[in-house]
């Protein structure tokens, strides 16, 4: 938008440029016909009958106007050269401006796939879920198995009873805590965001 904003504005200056210079041209032309017509006019007059004051005057007159076109001729000249010089500032900052332009799309260009490529390597990355280690409600005894099935033999911290004893499989809960990983020797439950690994005989 803003490239096309800069060339909008170089082509509206060329433009009033180019429509001042046409109609002072344009003046300037009519005045030299005018001039040269009642030049004409005055030679003939002179070479059909004597000049007199009113002929002198008129020819005084149409030197003046010769003057007069020669000298807004040069001025128009050393105007159009002036406004050459004027604009050729007004080109080289909008080159500048063009040039920014192009500098801050490459810039944009290259964050956007900088961007593109963080959100498709996190799109990749799954967020790990918040696990926090957790003191123990109870302790892991052993682990056995019956019928085919390897349980956790667990018991409450402090247990005086081998009745407090507990087994649990693979799956179910004991107060709120899911068993998730069984071995030989360690058992892994999960609550909520909570975690803990219990290792036998702890």
């Amino acid at each position: 938008m803003l490239k096309r904003l800069a060339y909008l504005i170089a082509g509206s200056a060329l433009l009033l440029l180019a429509a001042a210079m046409f109609w002072f041209f344009n003046r300037l032309n009519t005045l030299t016909l005018a001039q040269q017509q009642t030049q004409r006019q005055m030679e003939q007059w002179r070479d059909q009958s004597q000049p007199d004051d009113n002929y002198r005057e008129l020819e005084v007159a149409v030197k003046n106007i010769t003057g007069r076109t020669e000298a807004l001729a040069r001025r128009l000249d050393d105007a159009t050269g002036n406004q050459a010089e004027r604009l050729q500032p007004i080109n080289e900052q909008l080159r500048g401006l063009e040039e920014q332009i192009q500098t801050l799309s490459t810039s944009y260009q290259h964050l956007q796939q900088q961007s593109a490529t963080r959100s498709r390597a996190k799109a990749k990355r799954p967020a790990p879920s918040p696990l926090w280690a957790a003191k123990a409600p109870f302790s892991l005894i052993s682990s056995e198995f019956r019928a085919g099935r390897q349980f956790a033999v667990i018991a409450p911290s402090g247990y005086r009873s081998l009745s407090q004893l507990q087994l649990v499989a693979p799956g179910d809960s004991v107060q709120g805590w899911q068993l998730l990983q069984l071995d030989d020797s360690y058992a892994t439950f999960r609550k909520g965001g909570q975690r803990l690994t219990l290792n036998a005989g702890e």
